[in-house]
């Protein structure tokens, strides 16, 4: 069964460390490539720049603006649907017309049911840096809110194998008898020395998570784990091509190998397939295919799939 152990928040709560244990490494993989590019984020959209004297081109500013990290959920509706942001510079009087002018984003006029839509340092509360205007360079934006529905909330989603300290133990003392410097294998031989099954898998991991958006970190690997569950519900649903005795393929529009590896591992588990294979041909239109070949009826393995890979989200669930 799937456990969360050492469960260490940080910076606030914006900081995750904890170890996952029982599960195979393409959930946690998945887990990783959710948090870092599948959650919904909302970001300023529609952006109109009606005046640009600077040195950027358009195309940068609106870049930069759209990349500013925005303080509010994809729930929040109303404050979606009736936020207007604005940015206006005119050019400078002429006593000031030799000075440069630093642009905050402070500066963004906010009309809306909540003013606080920008996001600050977290570190220093002060407002983010937007860009410097020159001497006589104007500058006027305007931006509605919206949502990308593959954002990013992170700064750090990333895991490695669990050191079994026992195992580590072993291997050190194994090494410095082939008079091995104990220096190396504490900085780079003791990765070998992780944690792993009967097979020889690898089953214990160390994850780390840390936001840089409005949704802290532990939100963040909850939502992470539910999206996970979605992806295999919908998966499911594909339907099995038959390719001549005991082969057969499902394909899936959208998906990756963020689904396509935990889909192969768990039909690897338990020798339910003899021969699984992933494929997402070509990465910018993803389709995900999967081929395997079983002596079981394919259906019945589809479906201990799913109920594996979701009774390790509801697992990962009932520990948050």
């Amino acid at each position: 069964m799937a456990t969360v152990e050492n469960f260490r928040e940080s910076l606030g709560g914006y900081r995750l460390d904890l170890e996952l244990k029982n599960v195979p490494i393409g959930f946690v993989n998945g887990l990783r490539r959710v948090a870092l590019s599948e959650l919904p984020v909302v970001v300023l959209t529609n952006v109109q720049i009606l005046d640009n004297n600077t040195q950027l081109t358009h195309e940068m500013i609106r870049h930069r603006v759209e990349m500013l990290p925005i303080n509010v959920l994809p729930e929040q509706t109303a404050v979606l649907r009736d936020t207007r942001v604005e940015l206006r510079y005119l050019p400078p009087s002429s006593d000031a017309s030799r000075e440069e002018r630093i642009i905050t984003t402070d500066q963004f006029q906010i009309a809306g049911p909540t003013g606080d839509i920008i996001l600050k340092d977290r570190d220093l509360e002060e407002p983010l840096y937007f860009m410097t205007l020159g001497p006589n360079e104007s500058l006027h934006i305007r931006a509605t809110l919206g949502i990308d529905p593959r954002g990013s909330h992170v700064s750090v989603s990333t895991f490695f194998n669990h050191i079994d300290p026992d195992r580590a133990k072993l291997d050190k003392d194994t090494w410095i008898g082939q008079n091995g410097d104990p220096r190396e294998f504490d900085n780079f031989h003791i990765q070998r020395s992780y944690a792993r099954d009967d097979n020889g898998r690898p089953y214990w991991f160390d994850v780390s998570i840390e936001s840089v958006g409005v949704l802290k970190a532990r939100e963040i690997l909850k939502r992470s784990v539910e999206v996970i569950q979605n992806k295999i519900a919908e998966w499911v649903k594909s339907p099995i091509a038959r390719h001549g005795e005991g082969w057969y393929s499902m394909e899936t529009e959208g998906e990756t190998f963020t689904l396509g590896q935990l889909v192969q591992e768990l039909m690897y588990a338990g020798g339910q397939a003899e021969f699984v294979s992933r494929d997402i041909g070509h990465p910018l239109l993803p389709k995900l295919y999967i081929r395997f070949s079983t002596k079981l009826q394919p259906e019945a393995v589809v479906e201990r799939v799913r109920v594996e890979a979701l009774a390790l989200c509801e697992s990962i669930l009932k520990s948050l």
